[in-house]
């Protein structure tokens, strides 16, 4: 029998040493995307682009080597002499190896050159306003998508096998039963507060606020959050993201308006959220730059930057740490209450347009709209040529506003320039999943609103750092998380429990 356990021993070994290596390629190839994003000159998008392709051609053969697939293989089968961690990541490297050897090098090598000519047409085409300059990537998207799919699990519909790329164990029986549930709740809600709420003040918000001070302002919030600039760094891009290459590299950027404040202040403490969970994972010996160390799935992540920006950003509590630092950047901001500055900042968008300006109540209809487009574009309901029409239609149905022009509508986000169908669901997630964690926070640390007034903020991030971070993919779904932080699977009730009663609140209903 010890023979046998140290057969599986040095055998795990040798294949943790194969996904170390495949990791630390992996962050390469982060930094080179980091870099295309803030830092690459305007006429260097051809040398990277082939920079990129290369460079996933060796991790296409890393990630691919028979060998790796037969060691996963008979440590799949060998579970009894494995650890919970070890379990983990054999499950998830299996599941990785299974997905990668699904799709032929030259797929991967032409996926990895559509994601630097994609994003530079959709670039020009949201300067310009014109979808026609990105139509033809968006279909090659399309069609490499389905392909993509087809390849890793041609037995499921093809989407469903996209999703499962972004959110584990998710599926599109269950997403539907979740977005009905919230739909349901919040068309009513939403009805109400407008036809018979007082609408808070937001016009004494109006101004100029200088963007290398706002930089500067926000710049401090995230350091009092906890971002550790020693293991990372902030910088401005066309589209905010948090990326790099490991825990101990990670960069975050902002964006900023000179005549909005508070875009650039809820969009730095996004970001700030993701950082803190990537700067959060764990890396201890047994978990360091392997599977299980990885975040759990893009809702998991979108829900502790949903959680620092809605659950403690825009709460209550956070304004009384918030407004002193506003008046410290900008001595001129108006002399106004929290409680003034809490109902303002929390206004339900008339008309709500753009999604990454949008409040709370009306996100959800900006991420159910996308989810309905990229569908209609995989099952091919939808064609790429009425993007524009369809989106438009499906703004005045929903939001009631219809954009003015491409770059306000279709073009506003960059997720389908990265080819990423699957990933938009993922955000409505991640709000419900702020929601179920943080309320689970609230009774689990003393006074928690208390420490967030005082701008003490060490007890929450400590506290998702071991419940939430450090647990990285343990478990295989992310219900499986939610039972074991607080207690019960995914609970759309619970989300629009917080939302009823916080904006009934803000709102004065009778």
């Amino acid at each position: 029998m010890s023979t046998c356990v140290s057969a599986s021993t040095t055998l795990y070994n040798e294949t943790v040493t194969k996904l170390r290596e495949i990791t630390a390629l992996e962050g390469i190839s982060g930094l080179l995307g980091w870099d295309e994003m803030v830092m690459l000159p305007a006429g260097s998008s051809g040398s990277r682009g082939a920079q990129k392709s290369a460079l996933a051609g060796v991790i296409y053969d890393k990630k691919t080597d028979k060998g790796l697939g037969e060691a996963l293989s008979i440590l799949k089968q060998s579970t009894a002499d494995l650890n919970s961690i070890q379990i983990a990541n054999v499950r998830d490297a299996h599941k990785e190896y299974t997905r990668s050897t699904a799709i032929p090098k030259e797929l991967a090598q032409k996926i990895a050159l559509l994601e630097s000519t994609a994003y530079e047409a959709w670039v020009e085409s949201r300067k310009t306003s014109n979808f026609a300059l990105f139509a033809p990537s968006l279909q090659e998207w399309v069609t490499v998508n389905r392909q993509r799919a087809s390849y890793i699990d041609d037995s499921l519909p093809a989407y469903d096998v996209l999703l499962d790329m972004f959110e584990k164990g998710m599926t599109s029986v269950r997403l539907n039963e979740i977005f009905n549930e919230v739909r349901s709740g919040l068309v009513p809600l939403i009805a109400e507060l407008k036809t018979r709420g007082t609408s808070p003040d937001t016009a004494w918000l109006q101004g100029q606020y200088s963007t290398d001070v706002q930089a500067k302002l926000c710049r401090q919030i995230a350091l009092d959050l906890g971002f550790d600039v020693e293991k990372g760094r902030l910088d401005v891009s066309v589209h905010p993201f948090t990326g790099g290459s490991h825990p101990t590299d990670v960069r975050m950027t902002t964006r900023f308006k000179e005549h909005d404040l508070t875009e650039g202040l809820t969009g730095a403490i996004h970001e700030t959220g993701h950082a803190l969970y990537e700067q959060g994972r764990n890396l201890d010996d047994e978990w360091r730059d392997l599977p299980v160390s990885s975040a759990m799935s893009m809702g998991i992540h979108e829900s502790q930057s949903l959680l620092w920006e809605r659950m403690v950003g825009l709460s209550k509590p956070f304004q009384h740490y918030l407004l002193p630092k506003i008046k410290e950047f900008f001595p001129s901001f108006p002399d106004v209450s929290t409680d003034k500055l809490y109902e303002a900042q929390n206004k339900i968008q008339e008309p709500s347009l753009i999604r990454v300006e949008s409040d709370e109540l009306t996100y959800t209809m900006h991420v159910i709209l996308r989810y309905e487009i990229e569908c209609g574009l995989i099952d091919g309901t939808i064609q790429v040529e009425e993007v524009p029409s369809i989106w438009n239609s499906k703004m005045q149905q929903y939001l009631g506003v219809v954009p003015p022009n491409d770059a306000a509508g279709c073009l506003q986000d960059i997720h389908w320039a990265g080819g990423a169908m699957g990933y938009f669901p993922t955000y409505t997630l991640g709000a419900m999943y702020a929601t179920q964690i943080y309320e689970h926070a609230k009774r689990s640390i003393p006074d928690l609103e208390l420490h967030i007034q005082n701008g003490n903020f060490s007890p929450l991030k400590e506290w998702l750092n071991s419940h939430i971070h450090k647990l990285g993919s343990l478990y295989a779904s992310g219900d499986e998380l939610m039972v074991a932080v607080t207690g019960k699977p995914l609970d759309p009730q619970v989300y629009l429990s917080y939302l009823r009663s916080k904006y009934s609140e803000i709102y004065k209903l009778p």
